[in-house]
């Protein structure tokens, strides 16, 4: 039995293409993708096994391994086929259900691969398919060396999340309409670029345009050039301390803090500075520029150690775990 990989989307190609690349060759079926993404996947892994998806069907029988619920979805309209579901960032949990403690069409997963222990609780706690943390395989190129030198001229990357301030729950959008306007002040005080969540460059890409801020699309480039990281609540800005490198963290008045999702919300807000207001942006990143190698080090050492287990050999755990549970699907 092989296991077939499905991604419409460039940043759920970096999730799995490591798992891909680690699995035993004859474990490997077809990497299914976008017409678009051939290249970029073909970058990653084996161009000759691409297939290409035709917007409609996800080809084949064997199990299949995605990393969103979209692609999930897509992928489960074929009811005999077993859905491999890596759950791709941090893990944040949200209750509805594109999320891991979501009910609802998650069900008709077979298998979960989860970042870390908090998550697979969250999951295990509305449903009983079997779980395994792995770990999160895309930063496993990232083993930092901690307490990085800092630049003559920082750069300061500045990203936002999907959504806005009326999602559902509102800690699932993001700040983006508290922060906007305090962009063009931002890059004539700082060497700036500006990121966003793949789900809304069209928005992001011309706004950081207009206020004179480089846009830099893939997160991968953002690692390698930013010295700060300035974030609301993605993902990724808890993959940015993978680097050992620090981030600010920015609040909106919507952000409910008598809610607690665990994480961001407000588990691990602690590991940068917290920022509510535009105005004491500037504040805090000359405190964190001043005191780059230690600030909230404690605390970000303490996130990664809790969010990337496996951190450095994820993708072979994942590969494992999926041998072993293709095994017991041959016995059935």
């Amino acid at each position: 039995m092989r296991v077939d990989f499905f991604a419409r989307r460039a940043h759920y190609i970096d999730h799995i293409a490591p798992i891909w690349n680690a699995l035993p060759m004859d474990r490997r079926g077809v990497f299914i993708t976008t017409e678009d993404l051939r290249a970029y996947a073909g970058g990653m892994i084996d161009p000759d096994a691409i297939s290409i998806y035709d917007g409609q069907n996800v080809p084949g029988w064997d199990p299949v391994l995605t990393a969103s619920y979209g692609d999930m979805i897509r992928a489960a309209r074929n009811l005999n086929r077993k859905i491999i579901s890596c759950e791709h960032g941090t893990g944040h949990a949200f209750g509805t259900a594109a999320y891991p403690d979501g009910k609802g069409k998650r069900d008709l997963v077979s298998l979960f691969l989860m970042p870390n222990e908090y998550t697979a609780r969250k999951s295990q706690s509305v449903r009983s398919t079997p779980c395994e943390v792995i770990g999160t395989p895309k930063m496993d190129e990232y083993i930092p060396a901690l307490r990085p030198r800092i630049s003559n001229n920082p750069v300061i990357a500045i990203a936002f999340h999907w959504g806005d301030g009326n999602a559902n729950p509102p800690e699932s959008g993001n700040a983006w309409e508290h922060y906007k306007d305090i962009l063009p002040a931002l890059a004539e005080r700082y060497n700036v670029i500006g990121h966003g969540h793949p789900l809304s460059v069209n928005t992001f890409r011309p706004a950081f345009k207009q206020a004179g801020i480089e846009f830099v699309e893939n997160f991968r480039d953002v690692l390698q050039r930013a010295d700060i990281y300035i974030n609301d609540l993605s993902s990724t800005m808890y993959e940015f301390l993978v680097t050992g490198k620090p981030v600010i963290v920015l609040n909106a008045p919507w952000f409910r803090r008598d809610v607690h999702w665990g994480i961001r919300f407000w588990e691990w807000s602690n590991v940068g500075i917290n920022v509510e207001d535009p105005g004491r942006l500037f504040n805090a990143i000359d405190n964190t520029i001043e005191h780059y190698n230690d600030i909230c080090l404690v605390e970000r050492f303490q996130a990664v150690v809790a969010l990337y287990p496996y951190l450095g050999h994820s993708a072979q755990r994942a590969a494992e775990v999926i041998t072993m549970y293709l095994r017991e699907w041959e016995s059935e």
